[in-house]
Order: structure tokens, then C-alpha cells, then sequence
């Protein structure tokens, strides 16, 4: 994606779904209590023009509750997490196991009060089906259908999935895309593959804010001497739960898909910041994350 930030000008939130928004949010007793069960070291302020220095040289996530990861879909999320390749172009091949584990883990979420909310808002604009069984089919095809992100030409499958790029990453031409996950992070810097590098934009309390924006890299080979691929701006939530982000992600792409919109101000619990949505190539979820600043998409 190529990006560029432009003017804020008066923020005026989308009302409508930032009361959706906003009683998902209020209902989903499932997120981590930032400040208690996660804990958040900001460090230092870097720049999106400084692409070397390392100004952070602790860890981002301080702390973090292990016993979150035993909830049931924190623990069917997490399975996911290593089921994709990280480079843009090489195919993507999901084994009979690692289908279960998805199909596990929409199951979690369909249950969840935030997605019973924005099935509820969907099923009334006539974007999504009622009926439970073809929901879940519908959300499937949304998050995890495979397609192609890479340039390769040929007959290579898949490389890429609305999934993977938002929760997981990708690596592509040596930067690191989507990524906008905080339990993804947190297990990667627990790996020691991910080096948090520092915040971008103002100063943020972890007790005053639940969105940061950071600059980080990734590195799947920690015996080599690369430093890895770079995230020069990476947006990203703290403490969501994995079903409150798949629902507040998954009403944003298809709100934005129907409007064609790609920047969609919402203001919940006293936060304003955008819900970017980007459709890709006419009908793929090609990624959605949280931006304090709304964004131009040059290469749609």
C-alpha cells in the first residue's frame, strides 16, 4: 500500500457506526485490562524518516497476562498464528489441520457478543445472512479466502488472506505489511523476532489511550545478522479481544465496500481515530487497521 497522511480537518465521526462500535466495545467482557493484564513500556519517539536507529531498547509489551491466552478464543486465535509464510509470493498452503483450527476459531467468534452485534447491524443493511451456519460460511470467505498479493505471474496459489495480512503480517520487498495485531506482537517479542523500535506521533499513556502507533521490525531468523524487515507505521490496538477486532474490522470492510469509503472516522469511549478499509482488487479484504490520522490510497 502506498500511503501519505493528509489533513484531519474537522473530525466528524460516523455516528452510526460508532454506536455500534461503541456497544461492542461496552458488551465485550473478553479484552485485556490495559494497565493490569497488559503492560506497556512506550519507551522513546522515533520518526517515519528514521528507517536505522533503534530508539526503544526495551520491550513494547512489558507484561502481559498469560492466563488470557487460555480463553477460549485468545487460545483458538493463537493457533492461527503460525499456520501462514510470511513472504508476499510464496503460496500459501493450508493442511487439514490448520483449516480445523480456523473453523474452530470462526466458530468462537460467531458466538461472541461483539460479532452477534455487527452480524445484527449487517443482517439490517442486507450486507450479511442470518441464518447462523451461512454466517460463518459469509465470514470465512471474508477473512480467510486465499488470493493473490504477489506480482509472480504463472499458476502459484494464493499467497495472501485478509486474516493473515491484518492479524498476522506479511514481509514484502524487505517492509513489513499489515501486522496490526497486539497478541501477534506480543508473541513475536516474546520469540525475540520483533524489535520494537519506539512510538510514532505525541506522547501516549497506556492508561489514557488503548490505540498506539509504532515503528517496529521483524525477523523470522534470529541467527542471522538482519536486523529484518521494517514496519516504518504500524497502528495497532491494545488489549482487544480477537472477536471484538475480526467484528469491528469486519463491519469497516464491508461499510467501506458498500460506500466505497476508505477512511471511516469513529468515536468510541472518548477516542477519535479511523477504521482504514481497503477492498483489493474489487472484492478481497485487503486490510483494515486503526489510524489517528486518515489515510490516501494511491494503489487500490
Amino acid at each position: 500500500w502506498y500511503q501519505r497522511r493528509v489533513r484531519m480537518g474537522d473530525f466528524e465521526p460516523n455516528e452510526e457506526l460508532s454506536a455500534v462500535i461503541q456497544r461492542m466495545w461496552t458488551e465485550d467482557d473478553n479484552r485485556a485490562i490495559v494497565g493490569q493484564d497488559l503492560i506497556i513500556n512506550m519507551g522513546k519517539r522515533t520518526f517515519t524518516r528514521d528507517q536505522t536507529a533503534d530508539r526503544s531498547s526495551e520491550p513494547l509489551i512489558e507484561y502481559a497476562n498469560e492466563e488470557l491466552f487460555e480463553r477460549e478464543s485468545y487460545k483458538r486465535f493463537y493457533d492461527l498464528l503460525d499456520n501462514y509464510e510470511s513472504a508476499v509470493g510464496v503460496e500459501e498452503v493450508m493442511t487439514h489441520q490448520e483449516i480445523i483450527e480456523m473453523k474452530k476459531f470462526v466458530d468462537v467468534v460467531v458466538k461472541s457478543t461483539p460479532m452477534k452485534i455487527a452480524q445484527e447491524y449487517l443482517v439490517e443493511k442486507d450486507w450479511a445472512p442470518a441464518d447462523q451456519e451461512e454466517f460463518k460460511d459469509w465470514l470465512w470467505d471474508v477473512w480467510f479466502t486465499l488470493y493473490k498479493r504477489g506480482r509472480r505471474r504463472g499458476r502459484t496459489g494464493g499467497d495472501s488472506s485478509g486474516f493473515e495480512h491484518v492479524f498476522v503480517g506479511e514481509i514484502r520487498n524487505g517492509a513489513v505489511i499489515g501486522f496490526h495485531n497486539w497478541i501477534q506482537f506480543y508473541r513475536l517479542e516474546k520469540e525475540g523476532k520483533v524489535d520494537y523500535r519506539g512510538f510514532i506521533g505525541g506522547k501516549r499513556t497506556q492508561d489514557s489511550e488503548f490505540m498506539i502507533t509504532i515503528q517496529f521490525s521483524w525477523d523470522e531468523d534470529t541467527e542471522d545478522k538482519d536486523d529484518g524487515a521494517l514496519k516504518y507505521v504500524g497502528g495497532t490496538m491494545l488489549g482487544t479481544s480477537p472477536e471484538f477486532e475480526m467484528a469491528m474490522y469486519t463491519l469497516a470492510w464491508v461499510y467501506g465496500k458498500e460506500n466505497d469509503v476508505v477512511n471511516i472516522p469513529i468515536a468510541i469511549e472518548d477516542q477519535e481515530f479511523y477504521l482504514i478499509a481497503h477492498v483489493f482488487k474489487g472484492k478481497y479484504l485487503g486490510t483494515c487497521f486503526t489510524s489517528r490520522t486518515p489515510q490516501v490510497d494511491r494503489k487500490r
